[in-house]
């Protein structure tokens, strides 16, 4: 589903109103700037080598409020809100995660693929790991 140089990024807040706009210079939750971060942490999991999944954690995805903000014939933007509820089979504990997300698809051939994907934590106290996995 993502394009070969997608970038998947989730900024830090910088203070109660902005978050980080350069992840390059400045802190990111996570930063991928390249389809193959995705696919190494894939590969971690699947090969049960990342302790921080085992078991992986149940979770529930919400979306909704889905809006195309800018569309043009080779890509389009959209903003969607999201909630995910996270149980941690580990320690039994579960909790939620939710904020915005923002997909710039773009065509190659026949087919849309996420060029790039920002997601925009809410609540950025993060209690336990996060991984794509989870938001």
């Amino acid at each position: 589903m993502y394009c070969e140089d997608a970038v998947y990024w989730v900024p830090a807040w910088l203070d109660e109103y902005s978050t980080t706009n350069d992840p390059n210079t400045q802190v990111s939750l996570l930063y991928h700037d390249a389809r193959r971060g995705l696919e190494e942490r894939i590969g971690r999991i699947e090969s049960r080598k990342s302790i921080t999944a085992l078991p992986l954690p149940r979770t529930v995805h919400q979306i909704s409020n889905l809006e195309a903000s800018e569309a043009g014939p080779e890509q389009i933007i959209c903003h969607a809100v999201f909630s995910v509820h996270v149980y941690d089979p580990r320690v039994a504990k579960e909790h939620l995660r939710h904020g915005r997300y923002q997909h710039t698809l773009r065509r190659e051939g026949e087919t849309w693929k996420i060029a790039r994907k920002i997601i925009t934590l809410v609540n950025d106290r993060v209690p336990t790991v996060l991984d794509f996995y989870s938001i």
